[in-house]
């Protein structure tokens, strides 16, 4: 099975032996998920500007060591000018980033590998190792012993960025990525292409690896966004990532994405922005679980099922009288265990006291509580005791170790 830098620029005959001219390029067409069939090869006149384009069933040998056509040149019915939908191989894939779905990381082509499948010409697979580009250069005897290893791609496993996919549909491979393997992907595309797969994506896997991207490069991206697509994003996410995101951007840029903001969650941002960035009340999330102490255990079991997707890491309840105070907290496991009749008031007297959090404290004071009882995650109350929200470990973890 050939490699393309090895057919480039190779000398291409017809059945008489007649020298046409010498291969330049070869057209493919790009379908998600499946080998691309080879449909036209691209080749340069031989003492002439002039380039032909011929069906690739015309062509009976295409290896490193001969291209030939299976009849003579003057019968061939050959284009002038390239038809549309197709891509180039030389031109547009060679030394483009690709996203590998199986690694979830970006990688460049060096080499593409051409083979039989099916009874038709394919491109196979996509060499991204140092030795595909001591091939691509002509210098491959410089690896005299054989350090270098071939290391493949699957054209199927692979999602190319530019000039194969204009990403306006994602392959089923790269969406069932965890968020931040997708956020990865994006950090090492050029910002252009970083939007416009983020872009690709439904509203809520879109919220969810925006809030995995490292910040600087959020602000770049939603520099390139327009202000109702940041907004398509920006109202799937977590409340405190949002208030983050406001909170780094440029001052119009935040008023245009906070113009598109609906007053209820609003009404949240704005509570959160009244915080010290540096205290629980900067870190905490107003988004949570939230139950009467007279209700049921079924009917709060219920209210779990209806609402868990809007919370991907809840494992709490948290228990809040008519006033808005707090009364404390139920796990989900104690739920599964206690009788449906059961209301929770009296469920949790059956729990350990767990210690609170002011949103005065610094995160250096969250962190050593949270470890020391071991917390997921901890209620935030004012002086009144009245209930504030919640801080996750997440949350402190993503303060502490930022680059993680």
């Amino acid at each position: 099975m050939p490699y393309l830098s090895r057919l480039l620029n190779s000398q291409v005959n017809d059945s008489a032996d007649a020298v046409i001219g010498r291969l330049e390029d070869v057209l493919i067409k790009v379908k998600p998920g499946e080998y691309s069939v080879l449909e036209y090869v691209i080749i340069k006149r031989r003492h002439q500007k002039k380039r032909i384009i011929i069906p690739y069933d015309a062509v009976e040998n295409f290896s490193s060591e001969e291209v030939s056509l299976r009849t003579l040149f003057s019968k061939i019915n050959f284009l002038e000018s390239e038809p549309d939908g197709y891509i180039r191989l030389n031109r547009d894939v060679m030394d483009q980033q690709i996203v590998d779905v199986a690694g979830a990381r970006v990688v460049r082509v060096n080499d593409l590998r051409i083979g039989d499948f099916e009874g038709k010409m394919c491109v196979l697979g996509i060499d991204v190792s140092f030795r595909g580009l001591l091939r691509r250069l002509g210098v491959s005897w410089l690896d005299v012993f054989n350090l270098f290893k071939v290391n493949m791609i699957d054209w199927r496993k692979a999602q190319p960025v530019e000039g194969v996919l204009k990403l306006d549909s994602v392959s089923k491979d790269l969406t069932r990525l965890h968020p931040a393997d997708i956020a990865n992907i994006i950090e090492d595309l050029s910002v252009k292409q970083g939007s416009n797969l983020v872009l690709s994506l439904d509203k809520n896997m879109a919220a969810r690896v925006f809030e995995e991207i490292d910040p600087e490069i959020q602000k770049l991206l939603i520099s390139q966004l327009s202000p109702e697509h940041a907004a398509r994003i920006s109202e799937r996410m977590s409340i405190d990532e949002l208030v983050d995101l406001i909170q780094s951007l440029p001052t119009h840029q935040s008023k245009q994405l906070l113009d598109f903001v609906e007053q209820d969650r609003m009404k949240k941002v704005n509570k959160l922005l009244s915080y010290e960035d540096d205290t629980a009340g900067g870190l905490m999330n107003v988004d949570y679980l939230a139950g009467t102490p007279d209700d049921t255990v079924s009917t709060t079991i219920d209210k779990i099922r209806k609402l868990s997707d809007n919370f991907r890491s809840a494992n709490y309840v948290y228990v809040i009288d008519d006033k808005g105070k707090y009364k404390g907290v139920v796990s989900f496991r104690r739920l599964l265990v206690a009788d449906a009749d059961e209301i929770l008031k009296d469920v949790m007297k059956k729990n350990v006291h767990l210690p609170v959090l002011h949103p005065d404290q610094s995160i250096k004071s969250v962190a050593h509580l949270m470890t020391k009882y071991d917390l997921n995650s901890a209620a935030v109350v004012d002086k009144d005791n009245k209930f504030l929200g919640v801080v996750t470990v997440d949350d402190v973890m993503r303060v502490l170790m930022p680059n993680a």
